[in-house]
């Protein structure tokens, strides 16, 4: 079956947690909500889920299809923060323009830089790292199996690259160590959930019990960081990225069981989750260095700094959906036709 001969069905609750995943990074980048950092696992397991539905269906237009979603705002965001560290290096705070950094990040190329930290220039295009790896091992995966094994078999790839870093390289000290961690678990619990749904379960359960479970699953993440403080490592993908994949598997069977969020704002901060993610670290910083707001969830005006920092953020990454990501997605798409893929809803 071609990848342009079915139609992948529309997830609407998908947008919506997407929508919540970004806003609760902006929180944590806000320093308003601790466990908002939570929202990179669940976008990894949303990916997981997500590359399974859709990658038996493109086969090999899977990474060209991939690479004309993830690579032009990325590349776009990348080339302004260099020209804001060529021009105006006191707006930001540790990013310089080295031209090596700049090769490296449009390439999704892990480095440390002078602080220590790991790159690349735009500070969440580490996520991209391992989303790109993780595509990666798909696409190579569809040629060696069959397609509908292919991301399962990418999960036990980089489950494998998880377990021989953990010998080799705990402290992930190299390229391959560093993208080695356990955060690439996170996708394999994606594919998981996939194949949870594929087994009927959503039908032998009651929608009021999957609207409980997923509640309860939103409400685990806080408690677990309250209790247990912020997880690293393995005990991230179980204190994590656990409640996580049960909010996906969640969320689906309610859509298939007709209860889906149709809030349009939920919907288009779902479908800009993408340019809020990468560009609100910019908007946070140009918020407290040029408007000098400053968010503190302990005092009123702490917290009317944050909402309006929030808006902004939200009002900039939906701008930049509407006016350069979506144009360009449209374009490219028309240029490579063959990697438009069933529906733009499950990538």
């Amino acid at each position: 079956m071609s990848a342009n001969s079915q139609r992948q069905p529309i997830y609407l609750n998908i947008q919506s947690a997407r929508a919540l995943a970004a806003l609760a990074v902006v929180a944590y980048h806000l320093n308003v909500l601790p466990s908002g950092q939570a929202g990179v696992d669940v976008f990894f397991v949303i990916s997981g889920f997500i590359m399974s539905c859709v990658a038996p269906y493109e086969g090999r237009d899977f990474l060209v299809k991939r690479l004309i979603r993830i690579v032009p705002l990325y590349w776009v965001t990348t080339l302004g923060i260099h020209a804001i560290a060529l021009l105006r290096p006191h707006w930001l705070n540790t990013t310089t323009a080295a031209p090596d950094y700049l090769v490296k990040s449009l390439l999704f190329i892990p480095y440390i830089k002078e602080n220590g930290h790991w790159g690349p220039l735009n500070l969440n295009g580490w996520t991209l790292e391992y989303e790109m790896l993780f595509y990666l091992v798909v696409a190579a995966a569809l040629g060696c199996v069959r397609a509908r094994h292919a991301t399962a078999f990418a999960a036990l790839t980089l489950a494998l690259l998880c377990a021989c870093v953990a010998v080799f390289d705990p402290r992930g000290a190299t390229v391959v160590g560093h993208l080695g961690q356990p955060f690439v678990l996170e996708f394999g619990l994606g594919v998981v959930a996939h194949g949870v749904l594929q087994t009927g379960i959503v039908k032998r359960i009651a929608a009021p019990v999957w609207a409980a479970v997923a509640v309860a699953a939103i409400a685990a993440i806080p408690v677990l960081q309250m209790r247990y403080g912020t997880p690293e490592g393995f005990a991230r993908v179980v204190l994590w990225g656990g409640p996580a994949f049960v909010l996906i598997v969640t969320l689906v069977a309610l859509d298939r069981r007709g209860w889906s969020n149709r809030n349009r704002i939920m919907a288009a901060l779902g479908a800009a989750s993408y340019s809020i993610y990468l560009i609100h670290p910019y908007v946070i910083g140009m918020a407290v260095k040029l408007a000098g707001l400053r968010a503190d969830p302990r005092t009123a005006a702490g917290l009317g700094a944050a909402c309006t920092i929030l808006g902004v953020a939200c009002i900039c990454g939906y701008v930049c959906h509407v006016w350069i990501e979506r144009p360009t997605l449209k374009a490219l798409n028309r240029r490579f036709p063959r990697a438009r893929g069933p529906t733009e809803s499950a990538t």
